[in-house]
């Protein structure tokens, strides 16, 4: 269940993601969890960075912005097996540039391929918490 702090409509704000590409991230940047391989723990990872464009047609920036697509690596494997990629905090109106950090399998090979790469947020923030306002 999702719910909405303060008022507003609850409607989604559709975000294009163009001129997108994956790079290392910076040195030193620490690993996290892997988003792939059905769910395993304790794989390996490696940070990349997703750096594009983000088109936010909303008046208003877009909070608990989902960033959705297919990530497959040089071999044409998958390297995640989630349709969600990770989530942004907030997308501006209008276009602004955006980063999203992935930590994919080391066994992973670049170059990646990035596909059907989609955004989703809302116009409020939104309690994501499981049984958020009792129920």
């Amino acid at each position: 269940m999702l719910l909405l702090a303060g008022c507003g409509e609850a409607s989604k704000i559709e975000i294009a993601l163009k001129d997108l590409a994956v790079v290392n991230c910076p040195p030193g940047t620490k690993g996290g969890p892997s988003i792939s391989l059905n769910d395993s723990v304790n794989v390996p990872t490696r940070c990349y960075r997703i750096r594009g464009t983000a088109v936010n047609p909303a008046e208003k920036p877009a909070k608990n912005v989902d960033v959705f697509g297919k990530i497959t690596d040089a071999n044409g494997t998958l390297a995640i097996t989630r349709r969600r990629v990770g989530s942004l905090a907030e997308v501006a109106a209008g276009t602004s540039p955006f980063a999203l950090d992935v930590y994919l399998p080391e066994t992973a090979k670049p170059p990646f391929k990035l596909e059907n790469m989609k955004a989703a947020g809302f116009p409020n923030q939104v309690d994501r918490r499981q049984n958020a306002g009792g129920s």
